[in-house]
């Protein structure tokens, strides 16, 4: 009889055997070779210990469920794997992350085409300025540029505002912030980026100058 042949034989005694409650035997066969069997099959007959249905289970127990975490827990979770925890990533896996995930871009897709900037940010730029994600956030952002757009502002002590811009010059895909500050007077050089006296007269001209770069 074929090695393979015998092997399958062999496992498909065992499996009925577990199914069935019953003990299984080793025995020699003529050959020389070992043969298990849910019988005696031969006078040196031998019971393999530790093989019942009752320590390993029948084919037809249930599996245990997997618990679906919190939005909370999924969070810090897939955080840890952005980390490099290898568990942390299995845990989200199993936990019902790829679904939770699946849900918070289905929603960050909505909002973006209601005009939230963020969510169109969230849902379309993970991996960089793609052609998607410049044409998104453009047709969201409130003041843009041919190689910016405007994500924030906020204004100063002094009557200053300071301005969060994002550079998205085509086929740049690198995703760089800046800072624009513009002094509350009017003056020839009253906007830059790192210092006065590289500055501009306007926010377009001091985030177009720094995106260029």
């Amino acid at each position: 009889m074929p090695l393979e042949l015998k092997c399958l034989l062999v496992l498909g005694c065992l499996s009925l055997a577990v199914q069935a409650d019953a003990q299984i035997y080793s025995c020699t066969a003529p050959d020389g070779t070992r043969v298990f069997s849910d019988e005696r099959c031969g006078p040196d007959a031998k019971i393999v210990p530790g093989i019942t249905s009752k320590k390993r289970g029948s084919a037809g127990s249930p599996k245990r469920e997997r618990s679906v975490k919190s939005p909370e827990e999924l969070e810090t979770l897939i955080a840890q794997c952005n980390a490099g925890d290898m568990k942390a990533c299995t845990e989200w896996t199993h936990g019902g992350g790829p679904n939770h995930l699946r849900e918070q871009e289905g929603k960050a897709a909505l909002a973006c085409e209601g005009g939230s900037l963020m969510d169109c940010e969230r849902r379309y730029c993970p991996d960089g300025m793609t052609d998607e994600c410049r044409t998104r956030v453009m047709q969201s952002a409130n003041v843009s540029g041919d190689t910016w757009y405007l994500r924030d502002q906020r204004t100063l002590q002094d009557g200053g505002t300071a301005y969060q811009i994002r550079c998205a010059a085509p086929g740049e895909r690198e995703i760089r912030d800046a800072t624009v500050t513009c002094a509350g007077p009017p003056g020839p050089k009253r906007c830059f980026v790192l210092a006065p006296q590289q500055g501009f007269s306007r926010l377009d001209q001091a985030a177009s100058s720094y995106c260029a770069e």
